[in-house]
């Protein structure tokens, strides 16, 4: 096949798909040279500090987001014409959110740390920056259009200007509050560019309209989703919060080190999802059995990319924080070594999301990630008193077992799915490179 028989649709899809890879790559190379620099300047104590403002607010984040972007970005592309009201209604709402969100986390911090003005100015300083997030609404835009380039082009010039920033506020030896700043003004600088982005393409903010019956469906669609999004956002932060409250800064900083190394692995599976995703949906509808042989199948594939990509990083956990942190962090290598584990339910947690959207189970899903954070927050509170940070980590895991795989156990709509998973796992060696004969 030449380049001229590629159909006009998907070479667009396909240079899409290039743009978002290219946009990840570029921001996750970026971040971890940039973080690290960052981190080996502030040291165990002071990393600690910057962590545990940011995880606070990262738990109220989806206040701010509203759990709408799928919503948005279909109706935009099923009625184009209404792109103002749709627009002009989301950034409404994630308005609205942003500072709800704000003021929650305002409050919340005052609560937890009242004598603690230093940690109650940088989390509201960091939440601030979620109001700047409103104008998100014009990726889903791009994305209905499946320009993303435009998206990632803003992104990207936003995340070059604010890391130059933070490079140069580390050789002038500045203080963490200007650090938690540049975070916020890189939200700033991308929302600013994302306006740009849409003028250029012959678009006008002011053009936006806010209507109510538009925002109301908006917000009856994805109520579900925002309460998903809030367990799963404090199940992935409560560790770091938890740490600062029962042990010391510098316990959520060597903590933070580590997790900053496990947490781009996920990546991975949104890539292989990408690809994936499409061929199993249309699978199931002309074979229920070759649907779930295909699951399996990807349920294989998953198990064995995480084990070959996690296990060299546990065995090199050693060699990789001396390069990235220094001796100063030495205590994060063997946390790096057991965290690294937990980005094995980020494979199978995104291989599992094709059976729960095509089968439509959102609100089972829904009751995952309540379960899941439930028993995070209670193993956090017994295990961190006795264990420490390596307390955390056995939470953590158990809460991600449960989200993963215990309720899908127990319940009759996917007990299939779960016998899949496990087939998965036990079964890896027989994964199938070619599937089947039809797609």
């Amino acid at each position: 096949m030449i380049l001229s028989d590629i159909s006009p649709v998907l070479r667009k899809t396909v240079s899409n798909l290039t743009w978002l890879s290219l946009d990840r790559v570029v921001r996750l190379v970026g971040a971890v040279v940039v973080n690290a620099w960052l981190t080996r300047y502030l040291g165990p104590d002071q990393n600690g500090v910057m962590n545990f403002a940011l995880a606070f607010v990262g738990m109220f984040t989806p206040l701010a987001v509203l759990g709408m972007d799928a919503i948005v970005v279909r109706d935009l592309v099923r009625d184009p014409e209404k792109r103002d009201d749709i627009l002009g209604s989301a950034f409404g709402l994630r308005l609205m959110g942003a500072c709800s969100a704000l003021l929650f986390a305002a409050l919340a911090i005052v609560a937890v740390r009242p004598d603690d003005t230093q940690m109650q100015l940088l989390v509201i300083i960091s939440a601030a920056g979620m109001v700047f997030q409103s104008f998100d609404v014009i990726d889903y835009w791009f994305q209905s259009q499946v320009q993303s380039k435009y998206t990632v082009y803003a992104k990207n010039t936003a995340f070059v200007v604010i890391g130059g920033a933070k490079i140069a506020a580390i050789l002038g030896s500045a203080g963490l509050t200007i650090f938690i700043l540049l975070s916020a003004a890189e939200l700033l600088v991308s929302a600013a560019a994302l306006v740009i982005m849409y003028r250029v393409r012959g678009n006008r903010v002011r053009g936006w309209t806010f209507r109510f019956d538009r925002a109301k469906a908006l917000l009856v669609n994805s109520w579900p989703i925002i309460i998903s999004d809030l367990a799963v956002f404090m199940q992935a932060r409560i560790d770091q919060v938890m740490i600062g409250e029962y042990l010391t800064n510098a316990d959520v900083g060597v903590y933070a080190a580590a997790q900053k190394i496990s947490e781009p692995v996920s990546v991975i599976p949104m890539i292989i999802m990408s690809s994936i995703y499409p061929v199993i949906v249309r699978t199931k509808e002309w074979s229920e059995e070759e649907y779930h042989r295909r699951l399996t199948d990807l349920y294989r594939l998953m198990f064995i990319i995480s084990v070959t990509v996690c296990l060299p990083i546990a065995v090199l956990s050693g060699p990789i924080v001396r390069v990235l942190y220094g001796e100063q962090f030495a205590v994060s290598a063997t946390l790096l070594s057991l965290l690294i584990w937990t980005r094995f339910y980020a494979f199978f947690g995104v291989a599992r999301s094709i059976f729960i959207s095509t089968e439509n189970l959102f609100r089972h899903a829904l009751i995952c990630s309540v379960a899941g954070v439930s028993v995070s927050i209670i193993a956090n509170y017994l295990l961190i008193r006795h264990y420490g940070v390596y307390g955390s980590i056995i939470a953590t895991h158990l809460g991600f077992l449960v989200t993963i795989f215990v309720v899908d156990a127990l319940s009759p709509a996917t007990k299939r799915n779960f016998r899949s998973m496990m087939t998965g796992i036990v079964t890896f060696y027989r994964f199938r490179l070619s599937p089947g004969s039809r797609s």
